[in-house]
């Protein structure tokens, strides 16, 4: 009896531990659940995607959107393609496109070469300000300000090495010699390894005078190629922790479709800028923060682009993770 007594001390004392090491393992998964969501907040969550597929780096928030979709960009509404260029349907295997053929122009910095370029004007407002007179916004309260922008596209024909690159132009308007002022832009861009930076920082508040940051690569082994399939997304958000800067991330993936036309959904971090009233690019040191009428798809240095999807949405940023 004595031997019985003295194990079920014991028995109750593991009883104590398992139920210990339940709890444990039940506060690690909740705890593990609360990491995974908010890592998902700051944008690294591979689950959402949008109507074409596309993984959501950062969540929705409320506000305006643009998505080509299956809409035929010579048609689309609030999308508009520079100097009249038609776009031309094709397939890349499973994969399928709209081309636009790049127009000859002379730049301002000199020098002839070849460009194209898309306008998304998401509001579907005309402007009414410039970044010297914008309350927030250049065409209307609802212009995106937090947002992600999304191209999946080839270029094909390097017509100009020390050009070649896609420019992703966002928080801005309308490009005239008449009013400079209008244009109030910032921009990411992804190029050739022969141009001046893989991937650079610009401003260009005034029409055509821009300033370019060079910046350093996470992904070193990734630049524009000729007829080379890519995936790019400029994030762009005011800093949770200091309103006074805009966080503008450059993310790519270099091998955006998988044989049978699906999205791989690989994006890498390739270059960040933080915009602070601390920290001039030369001409300008205004912070862009405001929202824009246009987000625009850029090309140089190149005969053709095609286009496989095109998009735009406000997002809801969290403070980066350390």
């Amino acid at each position: 009896m004595l031997a019985i007594g003295s194990q079920a001390p014991r028995r109750m004392q593991l009883g104590a531990v398992v139920m210990r090491l339940a709890a444990f393992g039940l506060a690690v998964g909740l705890g593990a659940l609360g990491c995974a969501q908010r890592h998902a907040a700051l944008g690294t969550s591979p689950r959402m995607t949008d109507g074409d597929g596309v993984v959501k780096l950062y969540p929705d928030a409320p506000g305006l959107a643009f998505r080509l979709g299956e809409q035929n960009p010579n048609h689309a509404e609030r999308l508009s393609i520079e100097q009249g260029i038609r776009a031309v349907p094709g397939r890349d295997g499973n994969v399928d496109y709209w081309s636009l053929t790049a127009y000859p122009l002379n730049y301002s910095s000199g020098g002839q070469g070849k460009t194209a370029r898309l306008h998304i004007n998401a509001s579907g407002r005309p402007q009414l300000h410039t970044w010297r007179t914008q309350r927030g916004y250049l065409s209307d309260p609802r212009d995106l300000r937090d947002q992600e922008f999304t191209a999946i596209v080839r270029i094909r024909g390097i017509h100009d090495a020390r050009r070649a690159a896609i420019s992703l132009k966002i928080r801005g308007g309308r490009h005239t010699q008449s009013n400079p002022a209008l244009a109030s832009c910032s921009m990411m861009t992804f190029a050739s390894r022969y141009t001046p930076g893989v991937s650079r920082f610009g401003k260009e508040l005034n029409h055509p005078d821009y300033d370019y940051v060079k910046l350093p690569l996470r992904m070193h082994d990734t630049a524009l190629l000729d007829g080379h399939w890519v995936g790019l997304k400029l994030v762009s958000f005011q800093d949770p922790d200091d309103a006074a800067r805009v966080i503008n991330r450059l993310y790519v993936d270099d091998a955006p479709f998988a044989a049978d036309g699906t999205l791989h959904n690989d994006f890498q971090l390739l270059s960040e800028y933080v915009d602070s009233p601390s920290h001039s690019t030369g001409q300008y040191d205004l912070v862009v923060s405001w929202g824009g009428q246009l987000n625009t798809l850029r090309v140089d240095g190149v005969d053709v682009i095609d286009v496989a999807i095109l998009s735009v949405r406000a997002i809801r940023a969290e403070a980066p993770s350390d």
